[in-house]
Parts: C-alpha cells; sequence; structure tokens
C-alpha cells in the first residue's frame, strides 16, 4: 500500500485473516479472493 498498492490477491483460505486487518488498510485496499494459481493468474491479468 506504500508503494501505492490498491489491490491484493489473497487465497480464499485466507479470507478470515484479511478481517483481521486494521481498517484504514482496509478501506484503502481492494481484496481479490482466489482459489487456485490459475485463477489468480487471470485475475491479476484482469481476464475474466
Amino acid at each position: 500500500m506504500e508503494n501505492g498498492a490498491r489491490r491484493a490477491l489473497i487465497p480464499i483460505e485466507n479470507r478470515r485473516q484479511f478481517l483481521e486487518v486494521s481498517g484504514d488498510v482496509a478501506e484503502k485496499l481492494d481484496p481479490i479472493f482466489y482459489g487456485d494459481a490459475h485463477v489468480a493468474a487471470n485475475k491479476a491479468l484482469g481476464i475474466t
């Protein structure tokens, strides 16, 4: 976030840990959850 990140790819298994992130970080960051590496790559590239 300090370097300009606006989105974060987060494994679906870590969804609960994201809820523990501080409020000001959570409001500035758009989490993108994924289930496997193929889906993560597609989401990172903007392919649906």
